[in-house]
């Protein structure tokens, strides 16, 4: 470090001798070796991971975008700009944020589902039920994305929020549908399709009630009514959005879900015990002969 009043032009600083010389030559000054110039400088140097960076920071109003939009607008700007070799573009602040959010949330979905596949694998001994009734999530994402699209709503934090609250309603309804088969084929012994058509008369208006007040209860927060909902209006949109169409789903592609992979999975056993898998005639006519007591006849035809 050189005393400031002695360097104060840059004349004086190309003085400076880097080697003083001797008896073998003259000394070897800064001015020899570099062209010494007064020009802008940065007053200060950032640096992330050993990297020099350049920070251009800014706030955004909320009253006329949000984050997301503005950030979206930002990256179309940029979209035909050529960086420099040697030169790099990164989103910080508040979108590298929501971008963490995004992902850890993304991963609570996922162990969501994953849970809930688990217990209900260990409470039916089965894998079949469980994948009929998880498939009810999907059908409920195909909503999500079409409230998201219809009200102009970004993928946000808030939304996956709402997926996770809508995957718990929705297998509520898949789980009352399919355990009403399962019951109508065990105590009653229907047959599988008969079961499947009782249950779906039977599970109907529950089905409708339990979505119906849900969605009613977040329709006022999904149209933003309110001070200050504009936080939790993603989440609102989302879940009306996927229970709406999981809704009709559920009660038409479930059951038939139900009959595919059950049939299949009993097909499957049969070829790997090499027992003969029982056909759905069989099964009703068996359990009709069973309910009928000793000494009475049987009247041909009679339901």
């Amino acid at each position: 470090m050189f005393p400031r009043e002695r360097f104060v032009s840059p004349e004086d600083i190309g003085s400076i001798a880097l080697f003083p010389g001797g008896a073998d030559g003259a000394p070897i000054y800064l001015r020899d070796v570099a062209d010494v110039r007064m020009v802008l400088g940065p007053t200060e140097i950032r640096r992330e991971n050993q990297n020099r960076q350049f920070r251009l920071t800014g706030d955004v109003v909320a009253e006329v975008a949000s984050v997301g939009t503005v950030n979206d607008s930002i990256r179309a700007r940029l979209a035909g700009y050529t960086v420099p070799e040697g030169y790099g573009i990164i989103f910080g602040g508040e979108e590298e944020a929501i971008r963490e959010n995004n992902r850890q949330l993304t991963i609570v979905v996922a162990l969501a589902i994953f849970l809930v596949f688990v217990v209900m694998a260990v409470q039916y001994e089965s894998i079949v039920n469980p994948l009929v009734i998880i498939l009810a999530i999907p059908l409920s994402l195909v909503g999500v994305g079409a409230g998201l699209w219809v009200t102009g709503t970004p993928m946000s934090a808030p939304v996956l929020l709402g997926v996770i609250l809508l995957a718990g309603i929705v297998v509520n309804n898949a789980i009352l549908l399919v355990e009403y088969i399962e019951q109508g084929r065990r105590e009653r012994g229907l047959s599988r399709e008969q079961a499947v058509i009782d249950a779906g008369m039977v599970r109907l208006r529950p089905i409708l009630m339990t979505t119906l007040t849900t969605a009613s209860g977040m329709f006022p927060l999904a149209l933003g009514i309110g001070e200050g909902s504009e936080l939790m209006q993603p989440l609102a949109v989302a879940v009306v959005g996927g229970l709406a169409v999981s809704m009709l789903l559920t009660l038409f592609v479930v059951p038939s879900a139900y009959m595919i992979l059950n049939t299949n999975a009993e097909r499957l056993m049969a070829w790997l015990t090499g027992a003969r898998p029982a056909r759905t005639s069989e099964v009703g006519t068996s359990a009709t002969a069973d309910a009928v007591p000793h000494g009475v006849p049987e009247v041909a035809g009679a339901d």
